[in-house]
């Protein structure tokens, strides 16, 4: 995908408009495309993506892999992650709808892509094969809404995989579909997104068709977090590449009759009695923590209003007071502004306020230059230790606009001590026990459990 964003001059746009324009007269779809959409979906998509508009353009005359398992999901009744939907898939193949505009996910994905690959080929010894990619890249599948565009087929070498598959000892170097995400946090355990599996099912088809044997798919995730691969081995079953098949089918074929499939809703649920039988002693234990937490923080406030009353109206000024077994004291000024601004001229108010190390007079005569309006800009930001240095020169009362503001923290010991307590009497999960069990069913509950003491 080329850089977005990019200035085009207008000899440019009527280039990449023309091109185009030949794309979407040559869709089979064309003779029910209206002239008024196609227009409008054309000005709109030069205008907003440049040069992607011709990628674009090529997108409408099929389903690409990125959209087969939305298609599944709808087709099934169950709705799609990122509240993606066949409805608005099928009104844009329609030209009703204008592609969405890039976001910082796309462009996370797509700037990332060089990088990623290059950290996949490092991690395994692997490299691009290059016939296979391009084969598949211009692949035109027996189906006639199948498209595809590979992140990578890559060659790894088979003694890395072993221990996965017998026989890729027999070659040197295995050919693999790669899927590359880069989604903002990757979730750790074996489960993938079905819509992820549906993607490479569709370029596993298109392989068959093509002759590009294949040793496997791999789901490739860019961990940032933990600055690593999570590299997923897919296994794609024959029932999933007929339910891409079948989805694909459904969804061309409403295009094909100009027919906008129904957004796809939340069901409603149909049995509460059931649910209510399965989930009351959840709801009970959720109560009870709920119930202690309303309680407890209501009574934290108490205390904490106690022991600031103790404090007999002194201040900390800066110190830190530790109380064993509890936690420390701790309190931060808070600069009353509004007094502050009506009560001092603006030169004395300007001879408080800290410095940012930028040459403020600077950044306003070039923001001014440019038209922009300063008042939204303007923060005052106080300097307390100016402040106190000028208080008496100024003669004013600086506990008139100096507040403390105070901070109690927990220690960690008992932070874990309370955690525990939570974890042991109000568990995500229960096994009732034999004798439990029992007793639940004779009517008899079990006593709340205490908090324990300090």
């Amino acid at each position: 995908m080329e850089e977005l964003g990019q200035e085009l001059s207008e000899q440019d746009k009527a280039s990449i408009t023309q091109n185009v324009w030949t794309l979407v007269d040559a869709l089979p779809q064309r003779d029910l495309i209206k002239a008024s959409d196609a227009r409008a979906w054309v000005a709109q998509v030069v205008e907003l993506h440049g040069v992607q508009a011709i990628w674009h353009a090529v997108r409408l005359n099929g389903f690409g892999g990125s959209e087969i398992g939305v298609l599944v999901r709808n087709m099934h009744g169950v709705r799609a992650d990122h509240m993606a939907s066949a409805h608005d898939i099928v009104l844009g193949k329609l030209m009703r709808k204008i592609p969405d505009e890039t976001n910082e996910h796309m462009t996370r994905g797509h700037e990332n892509e060089a990088l990623h690959a290059a950290k996949f080929y490092k991690k395994y010894g692997a490299f691009r094969d290059e016939a296979a990619f391009l084969k598949l890249t211009q692949a035109q599948g027996t189906l006639p809404w199948m498209r595809y565009s590979p992140d990578e087929v890559a060659q790894i070498p088979s003694k890395l995989l072993a221990s996965t598959r017998g026989a890729s000892g027999k070659r040197p170097t295995s050919r693999w579909l790669i899927d590359y995400k880069a989604p903002s946090c990757v979730e750790e355990g074996e489960e993938i997104h079905f819509q992820y599996g549906c993607q490479l099912a569709q370029g596993s088809i298109l392989c068959e068709e093509q002759g590009v044997e294949l040793h496997g798919l791999m789901l490739s995730q860019y961990d940032w977090a933990h600055w690593r691969l999570k590299d997923d081995v897919i296994v794609v079953s024959d029932d999933l590449k007929q339910m891409v098949r079948d989805a694909g089918n459904w969804a061309w074929g409403c295009v094909m009759r100009a027919e906008v499939p129904r957004y796809i809703s939340t069901p409603v649920l149909a049995d509460s009695a059931g649910f209510v039988e399965k989930n009351s002693e959840l709801a009970v234990r959720m109560a009870h923590v709920l119930a202690l937490s309303s309680a407890a923080d209501e009574r934290a406030m108490e205390l904490r209003k106690m022991l600031l009353e103790n404090l007999g109206g002194t201040k900390l000024d800066g110190h830190k007071i530790v109380l064993p077994g509890a936690g420390a004291l701790t309190a931060f000024l808070k600069i009353d502004m509004e007094k502050l601004q009506a009560d001092l001229t603006a030169e004395q108010l300007a001879s408080v306020l800290k410095k940012d190390g930028y040459d403020e007079k600077r950044m306003a005569a070039h923001l001014k230059s440019l038209g922009v309006d300063l008042k939204q800009f303007k923060v005052d930001k106080v300097d307390p230790d100016k402040l106190a240095e000028q208080a008496e020169s100024f003669g004013i009362d600086l506990d008139r606009y100096m507040v403390e503001q105070h901070v109690f923290k927990v220690e960690k010991p008992l932070k874990e001590e309370m955690q525990l307590f939570v974890n042991t009497h109000y568990p995500l999960a229960v096994e009732p026990s034999e004798e439990t069990s029992v007793l639940l069913e004779q009517g008899v509950t079990e006593p709340v459990a205490e908090m324990p003491r300090g």
